[in-house]
């Protein structure tokens, strides 16, 4: 279940970058350029963009599947303390089940967090790119 909510947190800032290439491509396909080689410039300054999300895309799915994977242990550590600690229940007192439980459902918020904040650091530069091209593109 985790994996799915990572996944989403990862593409999110994808999707208007994504709107704002195709805005661009059909601006430039459709638009008289007074200059060829300047439409061409454009052109390849947009194919670099494109590239350089799809290798973002990759390091994110890294990303994605190594919080996933933690979490998921973490998440499975708990169950094995709960089932423990029913089972035995002199094992643990209150304080020990509180901050075991603390400690294995931390990382879930944690993974979000740094998927959310690696999001959006990884494609700042991407989207800035495209800003400078959407503004040499409508000049």
């Amino acid at each position: 279940m985790a994996l799915s909510i990572f996944k989403e947190l990862a593409i999110v800032p994808r999707g208007p970058l994504a709107r704002q290439i195709a805005a661009i491509e059909t601006l430039i396909a459709s638009r008289k350029v007074r200059n060829p080689s300047s439409a061409g410039s454009l052109r390849a300054r947009l194919e670099s963009a494109k590239r350089e999300i799809v290798i973002n895309d990759d390091s994110l799915a890294t990303w994605v599947t190594c919080c996933a994977a933690v979490t998921s242990l973490f998440g499975l550590a708990a169950l094995y303390w709960s089932f423990y600690a029913a089972v035995d229940q002199s094992c643990m007192g209150e304080p020990l089940a509180l901050f075991t439980t603390i400690v294995h459902f931390v990382p879930l918020p944690l993974a979000i967090l740094i998927l959310y904040a690696r999001a959006h650091f990884v494609y700042k530069d991407v989207w800035q790119k495209i800003n400078l091209l959407k503004q040499d593109a409508l000049a």
